[in-house]
C-alpha cells in the first residue's frame, strides 16, 4: 500500500526551501568580493609607496641636480621612480597573496635589497648607457664605472637601513590592510597610508645619505667652485674666501667660464675618495680632479 504525507508531517519538504540554495551561494561571493577590494587597495599601497620613497629620493636630488648643472638629472627620477613603484607594489601583492606576515617580511627586505641596488646601479650603469643613446657623442667622453668594493659597502649599509624600516612594514602590512580595507570612514582607510608613506620617506633619506650624497658630492663641489668664479670675475676675493671656495682650481678655465656648461662624473678611485668630474662648456671639455669631494685641479682637455 502506499502512504501520503500530511501536510504537516516533518518530513515533508517544502518547495519554498529550495530557495536556500541561492542563500548559501552569497557567501563566497561576499568573501571574493573583499578579496577583490583587498588586491586592489594592496596594489595602491604598494604603488603609492613606492612612489612617495622615489620622490623623496630621486625628486630632491634631481633638484640639486639641475641647479648644480648636472647632466641629464631626470634620468634618475624617471627611470628610479618606475622601477621602485614596480618593486614596492610586487613586494605588496607577494604578501597579500600569500598572507604571511613572516613572508611580507622576506618580500620587503628583497625589495629593500634591489632599490639598494638600484640607488647605486642607476647613476653609474643605467644613465650613463641611456645618455649616450640620447648624445651618442658622449660616448668618446664618458668612461666604463666599475662598481667597486667600496661602492658595494655603500650599497650594503644602504640595504641594512631600508631592511629595518621596510621590513616592518611587511610585517604590519597584513594586519593594516586588513583594518582599511572594511573601513567605513576615510581615517580608517587611510591609516595605513599614513604609516607607510612616512617610514618609506624616512627610509629614503637614510639611504641617500649612505648613496646618492656620496656619489653627487663631488660634482656639487666643483659646480660651487665654478659657479663662484663665475660669479666674481674681475673681482676682488678675499684670500681666506678664496681658499675655502678652492677658486684658484679654475684658473685655467677663465676663458671657459662665460660658456654654458654641463658637469659628467668622471673617473673615480677604488676607494671613491679621488674623483674626477668632466665639465662639457658647450663643446670644450675640461676635467676637474676632487680629492675627498674637494676640487684641486682643473684643466682643459682636448677633443679625444
Amino acid at each position: 500500500m502506499y502512504s501520503f504525507l500530511s501536510p504537516d508531517d516533518p518530513n515533508l519538504k517544502k518547495p519554498g526551501l529550495s530557495h536556500s540554495v541561492t542563500r548559501i551561494g552569497s557567501k563566497p561571493r561576499a568573501t571574493r568580493v573583499i578579496n577583490v577590494r583587498a588586491f586592489r587597495y594592496t596594489l595602491r599601497l604598494g604603488a603609492i609607496s613606492g612612489l612617495a620613497f622615489s620622490l623623496a629620493l630621486w625628486a630632491y636630488e634631481a633638484i640639486l641636480l639641475a641647479q648644480a648643472h648636472i647632466a641629464y638629472p631626470w634620468i634618475p627620477v624617471l627611470i628610479g621612480t618606475v622601477l621602485c613603484v614596480l618593486v614596492c607594489t610586487l613586494a605588496a601583492m607577494l604578501t597579500l597573496l600569500l598572507n604571511r606576515a613572516l613572508l611580507g617580511i622576506l618580500f620587503w627586505v628583497l625589495a629593500a635589497r634591489s632599490i639598494a641596488e638600484l640607488a647605486l646601479y642607476l647613476p653609474l650603469k643605467i644613465a650613463p648607457s641611456l645618455m649616450i643613446f640620447l648624445e651618442p657623442g658622449l660616448r668618446s667622453w664618458l668612461p666604463v664605472y666599475p662598481i667597486n668594493a667600496t661602492l658595494q659597502t655603500w650599497a650594503g649599509f644602504g640595504t641594512i637601513w631600508l631592511a629595518i624600516f621596510m621590513g616592518i612594514l611587511g610585517l604590519l602590512q597584513l594586519t593594516l590592510v586588513d583594518q582599511g580595507v572594511p573601513a567605513t570612514t576615510a581615517a580608517g582607510r587611510l591609516t595605513p597610508y599614513f604609516i607607510f608613506i612616512p617610514v618609506m620617506v624616512i627610509a629614503s633619506l637614510m639611504s641617500s645619505n649612505m648613496i646618492n650624497e656620496q656619489l653627487r658630492a663631488p660634482l656639487l663641489a666643483t659646480d660651487d667652485a665654478i659657479q663662484f668664479a663665475v660669479e666674481h670675475q674681475n673681482i676682488s676675493v678675499d684670500p681666506l674666501l678664496a681658499r675655502q671656495m678652492h677658486l684658484t682650481t679654475v684658473n685655467d678655465l677663465s676663458d671657459l667660464l662665460g660658456r654654458p656648461r654641463r658637469l659628467f662624473l668622471g673617473k673615480y678611485d677604488g676607494f671613491f675618495s679621488q674623483v674626477d668630474v668632466l665639465i662639457d662648456f658647450n663643446g670644450k671639455w675640461a676635467d676637474c680632479t676632487t680629492a675627498y669631494s674637494q676640487p684641486v685641479n682643473c684643466k682643459p682637455v682636448p677633443n679625444p
